[in-house]
């Protein structure tokens, strides 16, 4: 009986390899990997929460370029507020926010001949508008602008780790 549970549990964690499978953050571990990171606001709430993430999944933050294994250059990033649905006197009922971000990535394998690739890695949420409730809706607001700059992060720094542990000629 035991042996049959043994087998049943090999072959399925073996069925969720084989299709690729990942939990949420696996990979993630930048294992002391030296990154080096370009921003041009980096007080921002955005860029302070990129490197305590960067520092809590094992990354150091180096100042100079030369002495990094991969470089990230923040382009740029924006919240985007929009519509989605409207009441009977026209006003918004349901909002959408998308949080875009753009980036490069460059390791010392990379040659460019150019400008590294700008990549975009974006987050939405929908939330329903209570003027009623205004005050709270702001607080809401906040909660998922976080929430989305939490998401984005977590693919970049997958991305980040998956980069970084690429070999070369594969």
């Amino acid at each position: 009986m035991k042996i049959r549970l043994l087998l049943t549990v090999i072959v399925l964690s073996g069925l969720l390899t084989a299709c690729g499978f990942h939990l949420r953050g696996a990979g993630t571990d930048l294992d002391g990997a030296k990154v080096w990171l370009l921003s041009k606001t980096p007080n921002a709430e955005f860029e302070r929460t990129l490197k305590q993430r960067l520092a809590y999944q094992g990354a150091d933050v180096v100042t100079a370029a030369e002495d990094s294994k991969i470089q990230l250059a923040v382009v740029g990033y924006h919240t985007e507020k929009r519509t989605v649905a409207r009441d009977s006197f026209g006003r918004a009922s349901e909002l959408e926010l998308i949080f875009t971000l753009k980036y490069q990535l460059l390791t010392p394998n990379m040659v460019t001949e150019g400008e590294p690739e700008t990549q975009t890695l974006t987050s939405r949420r929908e939330f329903a508008y209570q003027r009623t409730l205004e005050s709270g809706q702001v607080n809401e607001q906040k909660r998922l602008v976080d929430d989305m700059h939490q998401d984005v992060i977590n693919r970049l720094l997958l991305q980040m780790a998956t980069t970084l542990h690429l070999k070369p000629n594969s």
